[in-house]
């Protein structure tokens, strides 16, 4: 679907060179994926891995899945009260709806790239009676207010007393970037009302100035702390998850060190060269633990089982996929702009 920030959306239009760029960029990602587990297995001894599998503490890894499925109704209420900042929020897009499309948002991401994951929460929304623009700049904030608390937490636990925060050598740099990052989003918060006048001038900058003064009103707003405790409260969890898979193996890993591999994960999940994080993520966890004396195929079958853990938690995304009915609100085109 052709969709945009700011203004009015077009009925979409076939287009078979958007379709071949699409598919390019999946190929693209498969191959990542692909090269990052070649390199991987030349490291890898798989009758060990075949031989720990066994050894797993499946009662751990249910409570990693378990936590994972806790946090869809946490990821919808943080993006049920986005929306409501944003004034856009109509009598069908309940709790229950928003968490219900939240839950079958996730389970596409695990199975798709994490933009159509995206994609259909928004569509999902606009069926529920919400305008394109609303839809689509909600999930970019809520994207962007998980991502931001990443920098944030990440920033935090790079100075816990831990050996893992030496990051190959390369902890100083990611300290002094990540505190960077945190600077410049916290002075790009503060000025956004004095730059979104002189953007909204000019036609090609218009949306950044509509986006710039939505995020401005959802986080430094009324509901802001609600929105950015949950947004801890999910990172938090997620940390339990590694814990519980570490566990899972008879890792007994302290809350820094679980803390420490949560940034390195999710931080590699975030970034979209590869499937789900797929690959890119066993190659960050291999050669960090490779450093401590783990095991690479310990390694291995550790980011796999998280992998897996997040999977299995969005499980219940299908059933609100296939159960939830999310009809469509009378006077909303789906494919195009809100004409009630």
């Amino acid at each position: 679907m052709s969709t945009s920030v700011a203004g009015d959306f077009e009925t979409p239009r076939p287009s078979h060179r958007g379709g071949a760029e699409k598919a390019a960029i999946v190929a693209a990602k498969l191959l990542v994926t692909g090269g990052c587990f070649w390199y991987v297995s030349r490291q890898i001894d798989w009758r060990q891995v075949s031989s720990a599998i066994p050894l797993l503490d499946f009662r751990w890894a249910a409570v990693a899945a378990f936590i994972a499925m806790l946090q869809i109704p946490l990821a919808g209420l943080r993006w049920y009260n986005i929306v409501g900042a944003l004034g856009a929020r109509g009598p069908q897009m309940t709790r229950v709806a928003m968490i219900a499309a939240t839950a079958v948002g996730l389970f596409f991401a695990q199975v798709l790239p994490s933009v159509a994951g995206e994609g259909i929460r928004a569509w999902l929304l606009v069926r529920l009676g919400c305008d394109w623009r609303n839809a689509v700049t909600s999930s970019v904030i809520d994207r962007g207010v998980g991502g931001g608390l990443l920098i944030v937490l990440g920033f935090v636990i790079l100075l816990l007393p831990t050996g893992f925060t030496a990051l190959g050598g390369y902890r100083d740099v990611v300290v002094v970037v990540y505190g960077a990052l945190i600077l410049a989003g916290a002075l790009g918060l503060l000025l956004m009302p004095k730059i979104v006048a002189p953007l909204a001038r000019w036609r090609y900058s218009r949306w950044f100035a509509t986006l710039a003064a939505d995020v401005h009103r959802v986080v430094l707003g009324p509901k802001g702390p609600l929105i950015l405790s949950i947004g801890c409260l999910i990172h938090a969890l997620t940390i339990f998850i590694v814990w519980s898979v570490g566990r899972a193996q008879g890792l007994a890993l302290p809350l820094p060190d679980a803390a420490v591999l949560f940034m390195v994960m999710v931080g590699v999940i975030i970034v979209p060269i590869s499937i789900g994080g797929w690959g890119l993520r066993e190659l960050a966890v291999v050669s960090l633990l490779a450093a401590h004396g783990v095991a690479p195929e310990i390694a291995l079958l550790f980011s796999v089982c998280f992998g897996l853990a997040l999977a299995v938690g969005s499980l219940p995304g299908a059933l609100a996929w296939l159960l939830y009915p999310f009809a469509p609100v009378p006077g909303v085109l789906l494919g195009g702009p809100d004409e009630r």
